[in-house]
């Protein structure tokens, strides 16, 4: 599953919770949700029956023609 977030000032973030989800294609892995809730960077923690992302917007604008806001699109893989 595709997660893109746009409309984010550079620095803003959100965090999701996702049941049965295991694996994230980018980001770095934290070791604690505690430790995810402090990252700076886009992250993501594996807990029990749950993966937890947090994207945070790095500010690059979108490609010509693209869709973006502020911040521009930040995205990630995520899958089961």
């Amino acid at each position: 599953m595709n997660i893109s977030v746009s409309e984010l000032d550079s620095g803003s973030w959100v965090i999701f919770e996702l049941p049965g989800f295991i694996t994230a294609n980018a980001g770095t892995p934290q070791n604690s949700l505690d430790a995810l809730r402090n990252a700076t960077a886009t992250s993501y923690y594996k807990g029990e029956g749950s993966l937890w992302v947090k994207l945070v917007s790095s500010g690059n604008a979108a490609p010509a023609g693209g869709r973006g806001g502020r911040g521009g699109a930040t995205a990630l893989q995520v899958s089961r």
